[in-house]
């Protein structure tokens, strides 16, 4: 047998990933294009990256331990002969691009490569609600059970932090009413947002409705437990505690001051979203007195500070943008035509003129803007040819011999690097060579 005419036969591992792989291709080509958009793409992905456990709490990717777990899910050579080797060293390479850079293009191979990965195809994948976060969009509901707003969607902001243990991200949501709750998360269904983990603090609000309760001598201490949504010692607790102060000495706890506690806990419960301000102006003679006489104890009742919104400027945005994509040119003539080259990036081109917050967060209000950014800016590779064909261009010109270790040396390109962008500087050499070449023959 003529061993040359043998084909080489793919590893059998290699065949099941490739016809997943042709599979989705397929269905991609059957799916209307305007289904589309990186954003979106984006945002289904962090769902399933979320699910893994790869998104930390502060909602960013954790590349390494992404990396490590798609290089597993193929088989030694798999994304080599593919073209979609990975270089971890790389702060642009595709998987880091494809998760986290929504201006940059990634192949749709490689798209499918990722959909591979997270155990997905076309159809499934579509079905993915986009990603809102472990606890999803607000706002979320009160459930403080004493509460006139129970179960409203009333709380506006969660405050995300990290199991020390598990890594899992932990919200807690704190009301107006001073119910502050607690759970793990992501939450996966919809029920689990009226879901309490631990209850960080009851509040006045809550405190005055047992205390009202209590009062009233009819329920038991498991009717109480119920009615609130607490087990039985937490009741207990809590009723302790309160005539504890009750039974002190009037000396040291005067009658006018414990009324004046319970007429300003009963108007917070009968008025739950109410300012301090509101408070104030509601029980004047009550907050007055509190607060010449027992003011720590006034403010750890009153409702928490509301952050003032700042006055909104009237900024004409229209016309930003054209002063913006003005100076952004003339800038960019001078970056271009420096000695030195400079990479191109929105930072370098905001912090010399002044702008870089805006850039940073106002871009999407300067359309001009961003498009010509967008077509300027550079990206590590681009910066690293432009750089080079600089050098080359100054070799020509004084007539010097054009090596390519040399141009790489000069331009401090490593190599690895080089080997990427040198066929790109091969044309671009050979290219100028046959202009100069053309214009000898005919001058």
């Amino acid at each position: 047998m003529n061993l040359s005419i043998l084909q080489e036969v793919e590893p059998k591992e290699f065949v099941t990933i490739q016809i997943a792989l042709a599979k989705m291709a397929n269905q991609l080509l059957q799916v209307p294009i305007h289904q589309f958009s990186r954003e979106t793409i984006n945002l289904k992905y962090r769902v399933l990256l979320r699910e893994r456990n790869l998104i930390t709490t502060s909602n960013r990717i954790r590349q390494k331990e992404l990396y490590k777990a798609f290089q597993s899910k193929f088989p030694k050579g798999f994304l080599d002969e593919y073209e979609s080797a990975i270089n971890v060293n790389d702060e642009y390479n595709w998987l880091k691009v494809i998760t986290r850079n929504l201006k940059r293009h990634v192949h749709p191979f490689r798209h499918l490569l990722i959909l591979y990965f997270l155990e997905q195809d076309l159809e499934s994948f579509l079905q993915i609600e986009a990603d809102t976060g472990p606890f999803g969009s607000g706002p979320w509901p009160c459930l403080n059970k004493a509460a006139n707003h129970y179960k409203e969607f009333v709380i506006h902001e969660v405050n995300v932090t990290r199991d020390f243990k598990s890594n899992a991200p932990i919200g807690t949501f704190e009301c107006s009413c001073g119910f502050i709750y607690a759970r793990k998360g992501p939450d996966r269904l919809s029920e689990d947002k009226y879901r309490i983990g631990r209850t960080k603090a009851y509040g006045d609000v809550w405190k005055a409705k047992l205390h009202e309760l209590a009062v009233d001598g009819t329920y038991s201490i498991r009717a109480l437990a119920r009615m609130l949504g607490v087990d039985s010692k937490t009741v207990k607790g809590h009723l302790a505690s309160v005539e504890k102060i009750e039974k002190l000495p009037d000396k040291v706890f005067p009658p006018m001051l414990h009324m004046y506690r319970k007429q300003l806990l009963k108007g917070m419960q009968q008025y739950p979203s109410y300012s301090r301000t509101q408070i104030r102006q509601c029980l004047p003679k009550e907050y007055i007195y509190l607060y010449r006489n027992d003011k720590e104890w006034l403010f750890e009742q009153l409702p928490i500070i509301q952050a003032k919104e700042k006055p909104k400027s009237i900024v004409n945005w229209d016309v930003r943008d054209r002063e913006y994509l003005s100076k952004i040119k003339q800038l960019y003539k001078e970056l271009i035509e420096l000695e030195k080259p400079v990479r191109i990036t929105i930072s370098i081109i905001g912090k010399r003129l002044g702008i870089l917050s805006n850039l940073e967060k106002h871009l999407d209000k300067l359309p001009q803007t961003e498009k010509y950014l967008n077509k300027i800016t550079e990206s590590i590779q681009q910066f690293q040819i432009r750089r080079c064909c600089k050098i080359i261009d100054r070799m020509l010109l004084e007539q010097e011999p054009v090596l390519l270790w040399k141009v790489q040396r000069i331009g401090a390109v490593k190599s690895h690097h080089f080997h990427e962008i040198k066929p790109y500087l091969e044309e671009y050499l050979r290219t100028k060579q046959e202009v100069k070449s053309y214009e000898q023959t005919t001058g």
